[in-house]
This record gives structure tokens, sequence and C-alpha cells, in this order.
């Protein structure tokens, strides 16, 4: 780590102790986690040093749930690793889109894209040359399986990948979400362009560089954690949430304790309580040890 690095990332912890200081009075009760850039490193894998703090904080009676923009069926595999088999928990998916109990199945909570918003970002997506993904079932649907975008999503997810002819008319009316693909360079723009044809009816935000994702208007992940917190009979005092996408900053900002990853957008670390280390160096699991 360079020197100049190593200040700062100092100074962090400095600021992480004094804030701890003050949380160790409360109890943490619900633990919101998003997926890829929090508990993954940039190869995709979550490392045993993660695994065994995030365990045994449910031993110690802490509720785990897995909030990401992945379908439930994709999250399901790292809610196992993480010892949702034997503790239970939650997972919220879709970027809030459904909240569904781990052990029973049981969906709590289901919201789907107004199908008016759907022709608009086939035209935007079309028309830049983007490639458009969602999922049906168990499967990753798009018009380009090709597209280098979409075999992300289907390594994340562990979907297999159905190539449709026309993105209207071979998909169902009710989608979760959709998600146009692209260079990061394009997609703040396009965007933007999405957010206002959409005004009212949907959002559109960016969970990855290259993913646009564009669900029902209102709903996001704190939207589902707090009506998963009304379930449980909590508060949001009650909640710890970890994220570094602009999709994890509504439960960031929800939280008792937010924490962005070091390796979260600006956005995102200005939002939040405390700034973990990047992922790479098992950020999440270096706060949590403290926690």
């Amino acid at each position: 780590m360079k020197g100049e690095e190593f200040s700062v990332f100092r100074s962090q912890i400095s600021v992480f102790r004094s804030q701890i200081s003050v949380f160790r009075f409360q109890i943490m009760k619900l633990l919101a986690l998003d997926i890829d850039g929090t508990l993954t490193r940039p190869d995709g894998t979550i490392s045993e040093r993660t695994i065994k703090i995030v365990r045994d904080l449910q031993s110690r009676g802490v509720m785990l749930c897995i909030a990401s923009g992945r379908p439930p069926l994709g999250i399901m595999p790292v809610a196992k690793l993480l010892g949702m088999d034997e503790y239970g928990g939650y997972i919220i998916g879709y970027n809030g889109g459904s909240l569904v109990e781990y052990k029973s199945g049981e969906e709590l909570y289901t919201a789907t894209l107004p199908a008016e918003a759907v022709p608009v970002v086939v035209e935007c997506g079309r028309r830049e040359g983007h490639t458009m993904l969602t999922y049906v079932g168990n499967e990753i649907c798009t018009e380009n399986a090709l597209d280098p975008y979409v075999n992300i999503s289907h390594q994340r997810n562990g979907l297999p990948i159905r190539e449709v002819s026309d993105f209207l008319h071979d998909l169902p009316s009710s989608l979760p979400k959709c998600i146009i693909t692209g260079d990061p360079c394009e997609m703040p723009a396009l965007q933007r362009e999405v957010s206002a044809r959409l005004y009212g009816i949907a959002d559109a935000y960016l969970s990855d560089a290259f993913f646009l994702e564009v669900v029902r208007k209102g709903i996001d992940k704190a939207d589902a954690l707090m009506r998963l917190l009304d379930h449980l009979h909590l508060t949001h005092e009650d909640l710890v949430a970890a994220g570094d996408a602009h999709n994890d900053m509504g439960m960031i900002r929800l939280a008792a304790l937010g924490i962005a990853m070091g390796n979260a957008h600006p956005d995102v670390r200005e939002v939040a309580d405390i700034v973990a280390p990047v992922a790479e160096q098992d950020g999440l699991a270096q706060v949590l040890e403290t926690l």
C-alpha cells in the first residue's frame, strides 16, 4: 500500500473506531449485505474470512438479509455459503422487487415493472446499439446471448441464457425488471434519458458501471428492508447495512449504521457512516470483526 493510501486508511480507521464506540451500545439485530463488490472480491469469490465472520454473527443471533439486484435464484448459492441453511434469513432480489424468506421459500413481497415501461427501455437500448436482458423463471432472457455483459450476469447468477427473437413480443408483459447493458462511458447519459422518459413510472439506476437497471417506481432495497423490518417488528435502529453501488444508497441511509465499501462510488461513500477498506482487502470482514 502506498504511503498516501495508508495514511488515508489509518484516518478512516480512527474515525471508524470512534463511531463504533458509540454504536457498540446498540444491538445489531438485522444485517443487510449487498453481494457484488461488497461480499465478493473482484474475482467474484467470497473469502473464508468474510464467510466466517458473517456466520459468527448469525450464531450470535443476528438475522442476515442478502440484498442484491440478482434474481432470488441467483442469490441462493451465496445464502447457502453464508449459513442460511442453518440460521435462516431473508433474501431481497431484483433490487427490492422481491422479498423471500430463505428456508420456507415464502415470497413476502413482489413487484413488477409496469408493462408500458418495457417498450421505452427497448427503444432506447436498441437505438444506441445496447443489449437488454431480463429474468423469466430460472432463465436470463436476451436478444443477444453473446453479449459479454449478459455473460457477466450468467456467471454471477448461475442461470442459463435463453435467446429470444423479440424482447417485446417473446416475453411476458409482467417482468421483475429490465437491464440495459453497455460501455460504462455511455451509461450515465442513457440513465438520464431513460429516467426522464419514464418519470413517475419507473426508476433507472446503475447497479454496475455497465448495468442500467429499470424497475417499478419506488422499488429499491431500502423499501424492501422497511417491509422486512415491519415484518420482524424491528426498526431501522436495529439495522446495519453494507453496499458499494448506487442501488445500495437507500439502505445505507436507512440503517442505524450504514457501511460503504472503499471501492464504492464517491456518492455512495458520501452517505455512509463508515467507509470500509476495499473488497479486495476483505474490507467488509474488517468492519464486521470490529463490530
